[in-house]
């Protein structure tokens, strides 16, 4: 292939920022059909005997990719939101790429999944695409199953500053060629993966540098021809539909916390602690700050892990965002931390842990009615 037809080729995938409108098959949302299969074992196959069945199964796999999907159909048009909504996505071997969360969240209405069975050994890979103003599609994430685990392999994206590029290419015979480069220099790496039956890890074939433009084509220095490329466009795609996603009116809600309520907190909590005997409250957790997976509640009844989010304004997707962290560890092991929260509803609520557990974190309401007056007047101020 000529080298000026690649070259056009690769950016033209990677110009997954713009877009005009999708017609998609319509499909159910995935999300809501996880009674199709109650076990998450791949043990499980023996009592699924039909294709169809094994076909739902497989695809129940990948429900952490929908759930973290739902977050950022769910998020608002906001870039000061993006840092929480990315910490808040489910975590696979490699988590989704900071750019793809920004440009997904940007461009959601264009956003599209299909199966696609590349290496035929009946277990589907997942691609999430984008459909571009041609009718064609690029692609932002393709997984594969490993061990009953959905793993991200490859993504493409433009960064939306300092000249990030990445593309994925799917070739026949379920190998995938992912190319990353800064647009700049045109300097970057290529990697050609194979994927292998059985849900095994996907191999790689062959890794190495590359420049955009380059003298040579990209596809022969991985010991491929532009006739192996699949059209994806052929896919079954699907479009994403997510109950109780974020409205365009909700975008523009206001931010119940800021910079200012922060720094007016800080200064109160200084005196507040003070006045307790207990100075040099610090921001963050002092003795290992941890993820708001790790939260759990601690009171009478059973402990529960808490739907939580760190999030700097207030919004989010989660039932409780965590907007503030102060602890206090100057008299350990008598060991104060307090969790600022806005909840779903707009509520304010201040938790507070007395542990130490390391990677862990028990926490229920505050019972110092200052502190806990203090933060619902910021939250409701102007």
């Amino acid at each position: 292939m000529k080298f000026k037809y690649l070259v056009v080729f690769f950016f033209d995938i990677s110009l997954s920022l713009f877009f005009s409108g999708c017609s998609f098959t319509k499909s159910d949302d995935f999300s809501q059909n996880s009674s199709l299969v109650t076990s998450t074992s791949q043990s499980t196959l023996t009592s699924v005997n039909s294709t169809g069945d094994q076909k739902q199964y497989f695809r129940y796999l990948y429900q952490p990719v929908f759930d973290s999907y739902r977050k950022i159909f769910s998020s608002p048009k906001d870039l000061s939101l993006i840092p929480s909504l990315y910490n808040s996505l489910s975590a696979t071997k490699r988590p989704i790429g900071s750019w793809v969360v920004e440009n997904s969240v940007f461009n959601s209405d264009k956003l599209c999944y299909s199966y696609v069975d590349l290496n035929e050994d009946s277990v589907e890979e997942l691609i999430i695409g984008v459909q571009q103003s041609d009718g064609s599609y690029s692609i932002s994430g393709f997984y594969y199953l490993e061990n009953d685990k959905p793993i991200l392999l490859s993504e493409g994206y433009v960064a939306g500053h300092g000249g990030a590029r990445n593309t994925t290419t799917i070739y026949k015979g379920g190998e995938i060629l992912e190319l990353s480069w800064f647009s700049g220099t045109g300097e970057g790496r290529g990697v050609l993966y194979q994927l292998n039956p059985n849900q095994k890890a996907a191999s790689i074939v062959k890794e190495q540098d590359i420049k955009v433009p380059g003298n040579n084509s990209l596809h022969d220095i991985f010991g491929k021809s532009e006739s192996e490329i699949i059209n994806i466009r052929d896919f079954d795609w699907q479009q994403f539909k997510f109950s109780g996603s974020i409205n365009s009116s909700q975008t523009e809600q206001k931010a119940p916390w800021n910079p200012s309520k922060s720094a007016k907190l800080e200064a109160f909590i200084k005196g507040w602690g003070e006045r307790l005997g207990q100075p040099n409250y610090k921001k963050g957790i002092t003795g290992g700050d941890v993820g708001p997976d790790n939260l759990y509640t601690f009171g009478d009844g059973p402990s529960e892990k808490m739907n939580a989010e760190y999030s700097d304004t207030g919004l989010g997707t989660a039932q409780y965002r965590i907007v503030e962290r102060y602890s206090n560890w100057d008299k350990f092991p008598d060991v104060h931390s307090y969790y600022f929260a806005i909840t779903n509803t707009g509520e304010a609520i201040v938790f507070h842990s007395p542990t130490t557990n390391g990677g862990v974190m028990y926490l229920k309401p505050t019972e110092n009615t200052e502190i806990q007056a203090e933060f619902k007047r910021l939250v409701e101020s102007d």
